[in-house]
């Protein structure tokens, strides 16, 4: 037992476990530092198709109310690209004819439109929202604003229909005074001031004569607001109820992500030994070859497998199998250069806490918006972001957004830093302990 505990890969042992516990913590923690509150900055779309002073009350208490980065669109179209794009989070559709259904007695229309393909936290957000928006309007539906707006249309609407008996008691009053005095009518002034005084008149009288009726239309409106509000959500790309449909994409990038960092280590291994014996450039050709047939072969195996647990159609495999080898040669080569500059194992300490970030950073359970300034960063600097997302657009739908643009770009820069790293930094023609961890011949 002495002899065991002498031996330095005991206390190693002990150490990776702190450490790893150490790095989880360190990495995943502070990523949720900015939630509850970090959802506010989801963006909300409110659409008013109506145009009513009841419905613009309604969407003007929505902006200021509901706790998001309110904004107003002008058209459907418009809203519905800002939501494809995952710029917005969700679209609040104040329905055509609105305020008409209110004066009638009827629940008025409120249209949700979400994006389903988006992580676990913004679906949830979003199916928050609509039950607390249908709630606030079917509030503000019976306050004493909307009442008194009800009425002032109902006033406006009973004068319309007078304006015909208004301008035959004008006319009437008007004669009456040149019958009286005649010479009116040769002072175009007098005529105009005594026209304008019998407009007034009349306008008075005609309020005092409808106001009772308007009240009573008004309070008559009024009592049939029961605060009902009749709401339709539309889902765009959505995803079956079974959880394993939200979480796929997650599990499919973070397990070929994983495998593939192994990978790139293991290689690294192995050219810092074959470059003794190949030659540095040959081997580095054998690491990118290597690693290139990884990624293509890796993801028939999950994907395949990914297949048997949820349904999905072959266009969709054969989209999402492009998907995962592109985001396989971003991750391959990305992690690669970390291995290269860090001389293979060492590059664990780097590796091991960047993966953990990038999974908090991903957008599969935390949306972008929500995260605070470094994680949002890394979102949109490393691959595991970009590869959930294009795996949601390839699995359920949704705008490309630049992610793809993004992998290729993190393949040339990644490439690009092997290369260097590969010629600058392996010069010596000495071998040293980690090149000798992998041992490589000539027989080989």
């Amino acid at each position: 037992m002495k002899k065991w505990f002498k031996h330095p890969l005991a206390y190693v042992a002990i150490i990776l476990a702190m450490v790893c516990g150490l790095i989880f913590v360190l990495a995943a923690v502070p990523g949720f530092n900015k939630l509850p509150s970090g959802t506010q900055n989801l963006r909300v779309v409110v659409l008013d198709q109506d145009q009513s002073s009841v419905s613009k009350n309604i969407a003007t208490h929505l902006e200021n109310k509901l706790p998001f980065k309110m904004v107003t669109a002008t058209s459907f179209a418009n809203a519905k690209r800002q939501l494809n794009t995952r710029q917005a989070a969700l679209i609040i559709q104040i329905d055509k004819g609105f305020y008409q259904r209110v004066t009638r007695g009827q629940a008025p229309k409120l249209t949700y439109t979400v994006n389903q393909s988006n992580g676990l936290l913004q679906n949830m957000v979003t199916k928050n929202v609509t039950t607390q928006v249908t709630t606030q309007v079917a509030s503000q539906l019976t306050t004493a604003k909307v009442t008194q707006m009800l009425a002032q249309s109902a006033g406006k609407a009973l004068m319309q229909k007078q304006q015909a008996v208004a301008k035959q008691q004008v006319k009437q009053q008007l004669q009456a005074a040149l019958a009286k005095s005649p010479q009116l009518a040769q002072q175009p002034a007098q005529l105009k001031k005594l026209q304008q005084q019998a407009i007034a008149r009349v306008k008075h009288q005609q309020q005092q004569r409808l106001m009772p009726q308007v009240k009573k239309q008004a309070a008559a409106t009024a009592a049939t607001l029961t605060g009902q509000v009749a709401t339709t959500t539309t889902k765009l790309h959505a995803l079956p109820t079974n959880y394993q449909y939200q979480f796929a994409p997650m599990f499919l990038n973070l397990g070929a992500y994983l495998g593939i960092m192994l990978m790139s280590l293991v290689l690294t291994l192995m050219f810092m030994s074959a470059r003794h014996v190949i030659g540095k450039w040959s081997a580095l050709l054998a690491v990118q070859l290597n690693g290139f047939i990884g990624v293509l072969v890796a993801p028939l195996v999950t994907l395949g497998t990914l297949r048997c647990l949820i349904s999905f159609s072959s266009s969709a495999f054969w989209q999402l199998f492009g998907v995962q080898v592109l985001f396989g040669l971003a991750v391959f080569e990305f992690t690669l250069a970390i291995a290269f500059l860090c001389g293979g194992l060492p590059s664990m300490i780097l590796q091991l806490p960047l993966l953990v970030s990038q999974v908090v950073a991903s957008g599969a359970i935390i949306p972008r918006p929500a995260l605070n300034g470094f994680y949002r960063w890394l979102s949109t600097h490393t691959p595991m972001s970009q590869g959930v997302y294009s795996t949601f657009n390839a699995l359920y739908g949704g705008a490309n957004s630049g992610y793809t643009s993004a992998l290729w770009w993190l393949i040339s820069l990644s490439l690009l830093a092997v290369i260097l790293i590969g010629w600058l930094g392996y010069r010596s023609t000495k071998t040293n302990p980690l090149s000798r961890l992998v041992p490589f011949t000539a027989g080989n």
